[in-house]
């Protein structure tokens, strides 16, 4: 929460109380007229300071509802002799990258990527007080765009790698049993996906709802020119 929405609401607080007091001296020193009106004032300061102080929490929902936090960034780069696969170079919010338990770099196969986390949310009484979503990316696949028809119910095979593991506790199973009385709104899984293709690089972030991967600027050309062959970006002319 920004901190002037904790200080107006203090400062506002700690005048009502001294007017408070100094009216309930004057009331013990029998002048009412002066004692009363220093408790008018400070009820009124100490009325203002709560009207703040829910104002702040109620524009913190908003803020927080809609604030974005860095998960993870991705990039593919194309293997050579093999067509379609491609290295993916990941790399985590804290720094750390994924790769392959001998070190090498994950490979995935297809036309698409799709990563996914598992979120725990919390209601929205307590994003005011500051406890955002938690959660977990989960894995990381590759598959194939067209790989289902509008006929008949068809198999599609995809490939991937987990990108956590679930030692201890399994937290997000206590939640879906116990989470409502601990102030948690829902537990759920969220994906995003994307075109995969050599050169592709994608930022992935986490909101209060949902999972979403925003390819760069040079990306999104790229998907363009792909999509309409001889696209070009707009040049600037004096």
């Amino acid at each position: 929460m920004s901190l002037i929405w904790w200080i107006l609401p203090a400062i506002a607080g700690v005048i009502g109380l001294m007017l408070l007091f100094a009216g309930f001296g004057k009331l013990a020193r029998l002048k009412p007229a002066s004692g009363a009106m220093r408790l008018l004032f400070g009820v009124g300061f100490m009325g203002l300071a709560g009207i703040v102080a829910f104002a702040g929490l109620n524009l913190q929902t908003y803020k927080r509802l809609t604030k974005e936090r860095n998960a993870a960034t991705v990039k593919f780069i194309a293997l050579e002799g093999e067509p379609g696969a491609y290295h993916v170079d990941l790399t985590l919010s804290d720094g750390t990258k994924k790769l392959e338990a001998d070190g090498s770099q994950p490979v995935l196969r297809g036309n698409q990527f799709e990563i996914g986390a598992q979120v725990i949310k919390f209601r929205p009484m307590a994003n005011m007080l500051g406890y955002d979503s938690i959660y977990r990316l989960d894995f990381i696949e590759g598959r194939e765009a067209r790989r289902y028809s509008t006929e008949a119910v068809k198999e599609a095979v995809s490939n991937g790698i987990a990108l956590a593991e679930n030692p201890g506790l399994d937290v997000h199973a206590l939640a879906e049993q116990q989470g409502g009385r601990f102030g948690i709104d829902a537990e759920y899984g969220s994906a995003s996906y994307q075109p995969m293709a050599d050169g592709y690089e994608y930022v992935v972030n986490i909101t209060q709802d949902a999972l979403i991967a925003r390819p760069t600027e040079e990306t999104r050309t790229k998907i363009d020119k792909a999509a309409y062959p001889g696209f070009e970006t707009g040049k600037e002319t004096d």
